[in-house]
């Protein structure tokens, strides 16, 4: 039994309510990344499994956009260190093309999941506060201030300042939400009056005037949307914890059940660094050591993301290497699952598209062709058929380009590499000999006909199949090493190759 299903059914067991709400959200300080999206996969397989097992559900997204921006980060202007405080919904987009810097990160996001088929609703959290949907749990949250105060300080062990406040107001004049401090409320007028750091005194209203404290807002939001499953970060699930400190707000404050808690170990990012050196980091918005779902949508097709990201149970880390583990992850997903892509683009397996991609050098009339002497049939009046195979190659392109190691990549020499034949032995020679005349006549073979074919010849030279590879990658390639073989050889024009292996043999 998968995972999702094992928690629906515990969930189905356990609660009372007869329609759930799983939500998710996120931050949006900065590029939402690989590791964000794993909250989201975790929500939308718990949701789907429920869905099947006949249970009402629905799945939404909270985007925190009325959060403060808590620093200026790395990747940010100089001059957004006077936008620090202030909510990222009012601040506007550091490159221009969005109405807001919580947009700017949010929608290529919301983009990328239509694009993975997964459907939610969202809300803005900016909205919910602008809408007036707080009002009733400010007023609420304001009246039992020393409750609140009490249920933080007794499970977070911390101590509260005096002044502190469960309502953080927007001040009017420097336009920080972290700046000021609320000096008295009228819960009639529902109006906040407070006294900012910048020197402003001034009235915030319950209505898009401010944001609740964080761990009062999550459990206020609970009960405003009607959540009762809810997946998060580990570190929210620790003893004492922002999820402790909402259960008890909840019940006791709000009067509303806690949502069923699934906590998720994070997704570390896996990278090659220099030599052979890996390095293994956390994902990261604010310090940028992540790759945005966007950017690896652009080199992996969507379904390859929903097969990875669920595999593994929500208690485990992920290691995530967009590298030759993902490629392996791939040729995984097209064996067990199937190919990618409709007609002919899903009978060409993905590995094989990295290697047809480089013979052809983006230009896609000569892929067509490759593809077609490759064995693979084709129907090149047919346009779906067409744009499918272009859409897997700007995959194969994207990935060979942003994540793929040298080992993958080549160019296939179009002038006979002589300094690189020198080091080619009496016998390499004569296999590759063997192998033009195999091409004699306009013969061709298939990749498996070559495979056989490369084994065939080193017997009958004595020499080791490995010395006759390396032999045909470095008359090819100019390397010792490439793609398979057998696939090279057979997308090849066979009058190059016997001309080239031929050339090869005198030099």
């Amino acid at each position: 039994m998968h995972w999702s299903f094992a928690i629906a059914q515990e969930i189905m067991g356990k609660r009372k309510e007869k329609k759930h709400v799983v939500a998710t959200g996120i931050t949006p300080s900065g590029d939402i990344h690989v590791g964000n999206l794993r909250e989201i996969i975790i929500g939308d397989a718990v949701h789907s499994a429920l869905i099947t097992r006949g249970v009402e559900a629905k799945l939404i997204y909270i985007a925190d956009t009325f959060d403060p921006l808590r620093r200026r980060y790395s990747f940010l202007p100089q001059e957004y260190e006077a936008h620090v405080g202030k909510p990222l919904s009012e601040i506007p987009d550091p490159k221009g093309c969005h109405s807001s810097y919580a947009d700017h990160y949010l929608q290529p996001f919301l983009d990328s999941l239509a694009d993975l088929g997964i459907k939610m609703e969202i809300f803005r959290a900016d909205g919910l506060y602008k809408s007036g949907m707080f009002v009733d749990v400010i007023r609420e949250a304001l009246s039992r201030k020393e409750e609140l105060a009490r249920i933080i300080e007794e499970v977070s062990g911390r101590k509260l300042p005096d002044e502190w406040s469960p309502f953080n107001p927007l001040c009017a004049v420097c336009g920080r939400i972290t700046s000021a401090v609320v000096k008295g409320y009228d819960i009639g007028k529902e109006n906040v009056y407070y006294e900012c750091k910048c020197g402003n005194e001034g009235v915030a209203s319950f209505k898009g005037g401010g944001k609740l404290a964080w761990r009062v807002d999550w459990a206020a939001r609970w009960k405003i949307l009607g959540v009762t499953i809810e997946p998060f970060g580990k570190d929210h699930a620790s003893p004492g914890g922002s999820f402790d400190t909402g259960k008890r707000i909840a019940k006791e404050i709000y009067h509303y059940e806690a949502p069923y808690p699934i906590p998720f170990e994070h997704v570390l990012l896996k990278l090659q660094g220099e030599g052979m050196k890996v390095k293994v980091t956390a994902m990261s918005s604010s310090r940028g050591t992540n790759i945005p779902v966007h950017e690896i949508l652009e080199a992996v097709p969507p379904e390859i993301l929903k097969y990875a990201l669920p595999r593994v149970r929500p208690e485990k880390h992920i290691e995530f290497n967009p590298s030759l583990p993902l490629l392996n992850l791939i040729d995984e997903y097209e064996r067990e699952i199937g190919g990618i892509g409709g007609g002919a683009a899903g009978t060409i397996p993905f590995r094989h598209l990295i290697t047809l991609v480089q013979i052809a050098r983006s230009d896609f009339s000569h892929l067509l062709e490759i593809i077609k002497r490759s064995g693979y049939e084709l129907h090149e009046e047919n346009e779906a058929e067409l744009k499918e195979i272009k859409k897997k190659a700007r995959y194969a392109e994207n990935w060979l380009r942003t994540y793929a190691p040298p080992s993958v990549k080549f160019e296939l020499q179009l002038e006979l590499p002589k300094e690189e034949l020198k080091s080619l032995s009496d016998a390499q020679r004569n296999a590759l000999k063997l192998l033009a005349q195999e091409l004699q006549g306009g013969m061709t073979l298939s990749a498996e006909d070559w495979h056989n074919k490369i084994y065939e010849v080193a017997s009958v030279t004595n020499t080791e199949a490995k010395e006759v590879f390396k032999a045909i990658y470095t008359v090819l390639l100019k390397k010792p090493s490439g793609p398979r073989a057998g696939w090279l050889l057979a997308s090849l024009d066979p009058g190059f190759l016997m001309e080239r292996f031929k050339a090869a043999e005198k030099w």
